[in-house]
């Protein structure tokens, strides 16, 4: 249907950042700056640039699956807390 098919007052438009994730580089924010966080850390106390050559590749591994499979941050951040079993 189009706005103007709408009776009134039934069409709200949204912010697009309501309803889909805020992609920055083609990941998510989150995710974005988690890598950008660890690929310092790991920079300084490895005291290596090899540490920045393996975040770029995982990066860009990353940004091909999130736009294979749309839930895939959504699965790769829940896989976090799984455990591969839980104490009785």
């Amino acid at each position: 249907m189009k706005k103007e098919d709408y009776p009134e007052g039934y069409f709200i438009p949204f912010h697009r950042s309501l309803t889909q994730p805020l992609y920055w580089m083609g990941v998510p924010r989150n995710f974005l700056l988690c890598e950008i966080f660890g690929t310092i850390l790991g920079g300084v106390f490895l005291k290596t640039f090899m540490v920045l050559v393996v975040a770029v590749v995982c990066h860009f591994i990353v940004r091909y699956l999130g736009q294979k499979d749309p839930d895939f941050y959504k699965i790769f951040w829940a896989s976090r807390n799984y455990k591969p079993f839980y104490r009785v």
